[in-house]
């Protein structure tokens, strides 16, 4: 055996789980994964069983000491655990069983659009108060209005709620009660940053949040920073050894780049695209659409805040024309693809338009088609809404903050394909970064962090920083744009809101449903007249 000291960090998302050893010099070592299937049992209900992530997390972390153990090292070379999370999903569980009292809502269901809706009605001001302490905007992604819904819909819960056996909690919270056998119950700031509960200027739960969206503070984990000494892990393989870090997963890449400058900007390029810009340890309200969040708090030291402008739907709309119009085969085709520009463009409003257009009605469209128009130049729009919408946040913070980023580092999936770079240079006008660690970043942010406790310094090991500059003149890239906010206007649509549901009530459900049958027959009329 040898005494090389390792770090160990648990990502727990609602479609795959991963834990990752890393080693001295920042490497990733060793990991295992499992996928996780969502739920989909109503238009606009998206659900993930809790206990099938739990299971993934003991078994991956098995997988992972064997691995060691065939290396000929050990689970005592781990000497401090990270954990990093999805955002926004949430779950209620019994203190007593440690049992989930329901799945998981998932961030991108959208059952309480009309809650929200009646709430903008009867009480506006509420809302902005609310939105004002919180820095996030009352939508259905963030967890605070999901809790009120369970809360409203489950009479178990309400039977739980009086002998305060309940918990809730966000991916993270989950994990590390049941990692501890419930002797912790506590989330980071990061996550509590998005959940609408917390006060952005106190850093605590907000009594006014909290009585606005139903929900008793004091059933509530405690708040901690992104990196402290926890407790100790009593359960799987791991047991005996330290937590160090817990992050929600975006901000862990932010804290890996050691972005700090106000300025500077990322944009992750996963299944949804987050784009997040520092502005440092004073919190600030963005007046052009962008939402407030913390990026990181280590032990201590101030918070870093950031302004943050998202959509739900990014790499789902390359799903989406794989299994759903069957245009795309393989990401090969991505890798592949050389078309040059067109007029066509695809807005991915699957789930309305998040920040910064907030335009919850908003529907899916793609819009400049002709009979030239082939599935490359859809697939080729359907990338570039990641660049667009980066684009969007972009000049939001700029109109704020009166700052023009100088360069734009991107990471996640979509990252490694070299045109899709070119693209974001081309519609931004500025410098393209990305790592070899594509979405690894936020895994080494967390060990590193992680290691902080123990006082343990990572390295960075040399990242292959790649370097992408724009093609563009000016021109071309105030026309392209001005041409992508036209087919943003084109997909905003009026829906009349539908009656509230309840868990018991199955035929009036509050979604927002996409309807894509006249673009799945034309889509697949084009695919079977152009198969190249």
């Amino acid at each position: 055996m040898t005494n090389e000291q390792l770090i160990g960090v648990i990502d727990v998302e609602s479609e795959i789980v991963k834990f990752s050893v890393l080693n001295h010099s920042g490497n990733i070592l060793l990991n295992s994964y499992r996928p996780i299937k969502l739920i989909k049992p109503y238009p606009g209900w998206v659900e993930v069983d809790a206990e099938n992530i739990w299971n993934a997390v003991c078994t991956t972390i098995d997988e992972v000491i064997v691995k060691l153990e065939l290396k000929k090292l050990s689970k005592d070379n781990i000497k401090i655990i990270g954990i990093i999370n999805e955002r926004d999903t949430i779950l209620a569980w019994d203190s007593e069983s440690s049992k989930p009292l329901c799945n998981a809502i998932h961030y991108t269901d959208t059952r309480t659009d009309t809650i929200i809706q009646d709430c903008k009605l009867i009480c506006p001001k509420a809302l902005h108060d609310i939105e004002d302490a919180t820095g996030s905007k009352v939508t259905s992604m963030f967890s605070g209005i999901k809790l009120k819904w369970i809360i409203n819909n489950k009479y178990i819960i309400k039977q739980l709620i009086s002998t305060k056996n309940i918990k809730f909690g966000t991916l993270d919270t989950w994990i590390v009660w049941k990692l501890t056998k419930g002797n912790l119950y506590v989330t980071d700031i990061t996550n509590a940053s998005r959940t609408l509960l917390m006060n952005l200027k106190t850093l605590e739960w907000s009594p006014n949040a909290c009585q606005f969206f139903d929900v008793p503070i004091s059933l509530l984990p405690t708040i901690k920073s992104s990196s402290e000494y926890y407790g100790t892990i009593e359960e799987t393989s791991l047991k005996g050894i330290s937590i160090g870090s817990i992050f929600a997963d975006h901000q862990a890449a932010l804290y890996g780049l050691n972005f700090e400058k106000p300025g500077e900007i990322m944009s992750n390029y996963g299944n949804s695209c987050a784009v997040s810009c520092i502005i440092g340890t004073e919190f600030k309200r963005s007046n052009n659409g962008l939402i407030t969040t913390v990026a990181y708090k280590i032990d201590k030291e101030p918070a870093v805040y950031a302004f943050e402008g998202w959509t739900s739907v990014g790499g789902k709309a390359i799903e989406w024309l794989k299994n759903n119009i069957k245009i795309v085969n393989s990401d090969e085709e991505i890798e592949l693809l050389n078309i040059d520009a067109s007029d066509v463009y695809f807005v991915p409003a699957f789930n309305g338009l998040a920040a910064p257009h907030w335009k919850p009605n908003a529907k899916g469209i793609i819009c400049g088609m002709t009979h030239f128009t082939n599935k490359k130049h859809i697939l080729r729009a359907a990338l570039e809404a990641f660049c667009f919408h980066t684009k969007d946040v972009c000049i939001a913070f700029k109109k704020d903050t009166n700052i023009v980023p100088s360069q734009l580092f991107i990471d996640g999936l979509y990252s490694i394909y070299n045109n899709v770079l070119s693209y974001q240079a081309d519609i931004l006008g500025i410098d393209v970064i990305s790592s070899q660690m594509t979405d690894d970043m936020a895994i080494y942010g967390s060990a590193k962090a992680a290691a902080k406790v123990i006082n343990i310094e990572i390295g960075s090991h040399e990242w292959s920083l790649k370097i992408t500059k724009p093609m563009t003149t000016e021109e071309e890239q105030r026309n392209r744009y001005s041409k992508w906010l036209k087919a943003i206007k084109r997909s905003t649509a009026i829906t009349k809101p539908q009656p509230n549901q309840t868990v018991n009530n199955h035929n009036n459900f509050s979604t927002h449903f996409l309807s894509t049958a006249y673009l799945i027959a034309m889509m697949g009329m084009m695919a079977f007249s152009d198969k190249n």
